[in-house]
């Protein structure tokens, strides 16, 4: 099921470069993301797994019309460790997904998110959830190709010992 996931998640990126050359307002782009995010957590998740990751995101995605555009990302963190009532525990997040995006920065999307625990001493566990993500930001184009922009996003976890994630980014972007 988890590959069926990531196949959908790279046909939607692969369909966002399949462009047609008659529509020359369609602009493919790539970038990279650091990303701070802070999750809250029911107890006793909160007490005994960090809450706060910094992570890379890749992303894919292409300028659709004048003031509207789809972005595909990848985000994973290293590992963190911490310690609660004297056990070890460690803990690390991976998320996709796909965001709309309009050129004021602001936009509407969905995300997988998985998160990955393990006490010290005892088997991993893994949970994963549907995420409702909103984003606003800001974009300051170099130049034709090139961008940098930052965003704040918040996450609503459904069905998740995670409630939600308070995220920022700093990214730059190649426009093709």
């Amino acid at each position: 099921m988890n590959y069926m996931k990531k196949t959908l998640l790279l046909a939607g990126v692969a369909s966002l470069f399949a462009v047609n050359t008659a529509n020359a307002e369609v602009k493919p782009y790539v970038g990279l993301d650091y990303n701070y995010s802070s999750y809250g957590m029911d107890k006793p998740y909160n007490d005994a797994f960090e809450d706060d990751y910094n992570s890379l995101s890749f992303v894919a995605g292409a300028k659709l019309m004048e003031n509207f555009g789809l972005e595909a990302f990848y985000q994973r963190s290293l590992n963190e460790k911490n310690t609660y009532d004297g056990d070890k525990y460690s803990s690390r997040i991976q998320n996709y997904g796909v965001d709309k995006e309009v050129e004021l920065i602001a936009g509407l999307g969905l995300g997988q998110y998985q998160t990955k625990y393990r006490e010290q001493g005892y088997t991993s566990s893994k949970e994963e959830a549907l995420g409702i993500r909103a984003n606003v930001g800001a974009q300051y184009n170099i130049d034709e190709n090139w961008s940098v922009r930052g965003m704040y996003r918040h996450v609503y976890l459904q069905k998740s010992v995670m409630n939600d994630i308070n995220e920022f980014s700093a990214g730059i972007r190649y426009n093709f």
